[in-house]
């Protein structure tokens, strides 16, 4: 059902178009040379007896958590990394893709990307680029803003990301691990001590079709809003929109917009919901704390977070309802699809709607087994349906087989020593929501990605500690030498 994008590339003005931005830059050079502490290096190459080079950490995944993971692995002076995305320069993350809105529902104040320095915010960016005032009046940043910005961003801060490349496959390999990546027109192995998975929530299962809609209608008659498809597909066309999420009303002013003969958008529930529950989290003790709270209170949490999906933003109901041609149909779930002739007929409980195609706008589901990189080992990764047990024993289904994760982002196994090269790898994306709270969103980041960074650096610290002992037992540099009253030093330096 996914069809490749014709737009445009995103491209970067040089900065040489806003002279503030040149002088923000060289403001961004001075705070992190300022801040350069501890600058010493800690981290030992792996040595491979091929000569075939080894990745500290390998990142998966080029957008906002990804580029946010590479940030502060070099920050920890974790240099030796390597982030790939599949997608072109500017593509990466879901804003020029299937994000079919024209601003970002995150408000404008938003931080975490920039960790702590106040000159790589996008607030600081946008100033820069259009002025103080210009800041004062936006109210939402549009996403070719936010994408403008994270290109920004990676180019600033010298990020090694490598773009066009997807990974087929990753394989444990002792104490690396393989990785068979498509970059471009050929094929590459790479090699990595730990990985950290950025990808969006679709390399994690994949969209949700309902039952009625893949067994009742053939594959031509309807597609998912996560599909990669050119909105002037749906030009003169009846389009029936199944969902009531933001996602449905973006899709459905999208194809309004561009000359769809109707409209018709299907919602389960008897309204809207008008309360945004996830905008409850963004307290530094829910998203700081969330992860270290026991099962049954992350379930509890969790599971009051999830008990509406987030609404639409109010720009996106009245980007909908001024049009003529758009019909909402409240209490309204399927009770069957199926074909006449060419066209749709999609049954509901308050009466049957006709249309061309059916665009899903039904969220996502998790499956490890469906991620093609990792499908070799997932059956070994433990789930919150292996290891949660709620009073009544019954674990609930939509949590089933969302990752069960380590306080650091990592994997755990299913059986106790089986997999032990689980722990590497760490699950840096929205299938981590349940085990650490919402700190894929850039709200969240902030918190999330002092966790990851405590666990990877631990980790090596602990793979290493022989070396680092030793490193202390050798130390031999002091100023002090040559003084009357200091020891003379042992071993030359």
């Amino acid at each position: 059902m996914t069809s490749t994008t014709t737009m445009e590339k995103p491209v970067e003005a040089p900065s040489s178009f806003y002279p503030s931005l040149v002088a923000l830059e060289d403001a961004v050079r001075r705070d992190l040379e300022i801040l350069d502490y501890p600058s010493k290096r800690w981290m030992r190459p792996q040595e491979r007896p091929d000569g075939a080079h080894v990745h500290d950490v390998i990142v998966i995944g080029g957008g906002h958590c990804g580029l946010t993971a590479a940030f502060a692995l070099m920050r920890e002076r974790i240099a030796n990394i390597l982030v790939l995305d599949e997608n072109p320069v500017g593509y990466e993350g879901p804003w020029q893709t299937y994000a079919r809105m024209p601003d970002l529902r995150t408000r404008k104040a938003v931080t975490g990307m920039e960790l702590g320095f106040s000159n790589l915010t996008f607030r600081a960016y946008y100033e820069a680029r259009e002025g103080l005032a210009a800041y004062g009046e936006l109210k939402r940043i549009s996403c070719d803003e936010w994408t403008g910005y994270l290109i920004w961003l990676r180019r600033v801060l010298s990020l090694p990301v490598q773009n066009e490349s997807r990974v087929e496959k990753i394989t444990p390999d002792g104490n690396i691990f393989r990785l068979d990546v498509v970059h471009g027109d050929r094929r590459q192995t790479l090699l990595a001590r730990r990985i950290v998975l950025a990808w969006g929530p679709l390399a994690m299962g994949g969209p949700y079709v309902p039952d009625i809609i893949r067994n009742g209608l053939p594959s031509t008659a309807w597609r998912h809003v996560y599909d990669n498809f050119e909105s002037e597909t749906f030009k003169g066309k009846r389009l029936i929109v199944i969902g009531a999420g933001a996602s449905a009303f973006d899709n459905a002013g999208t194809a309004l917009e561009i000359g769809a003969a109707e409209v018709n958008l299907l919602v389960r529930r008897p309204h809207i919901p008008r309360l945004s529950l996830i905008r409850a989290t963004d307290t530094a003790g829910f998203l700081g704390t969330y992860a270290d709270l026991d099962d049954q209170q992350r379930i509890a949490l969790m599971s009051e977070v999830q008990r509406n999906p987030s609404p639409p933003t109010i720009r996106s109901l009245n980007r909908v309802e001024k049009w003529p041609n758009f019909h909402i149909h409240f209490s309204a779930p399927l009770v069957s699809a199926r074909m006449e002739g060419a066209e749709v007929v999609v049954q509901t409980q308050q009466g049957e709607v006709r249309g061309d195609e059916v665009l899903l706008a039904t969220g996502f589901a998790f499956s490890l087994q469906k991620c093609a990189p990792i499908e070799g080992f997932a059956g070994q990764i433990a789930c919150w349906g292996d290891r949660y047990s709620a009073a009544d024993g019954v674990v609930p289904e939509r949590y089933r087989n969302v990752p069960y994760l380590g306080r650091n982002y990592q994997f755990t196994e299913k059986t106790p020593g089986a997999a032990p090269f689980l722990k590497h790898i760490y699950d840096f994306n929205q299938s981590a929501t349940l085990s650490m709270g919402p700190t894929g969103r850039v709200s969240g980041l902030k918190y999330g990605v002092r966790r990851l960074m405590q666990g990877v650096a631990g980790s090596f610290m602990q793979e290493d500690f022989t070396r680092q002992l030793a490193l202390i037992r050798d130390y031999n540099d002091s100023e002090l030498d040559g003084h009357p009253w200091v020891e003379k030093p042992t071993v030359a330096k």
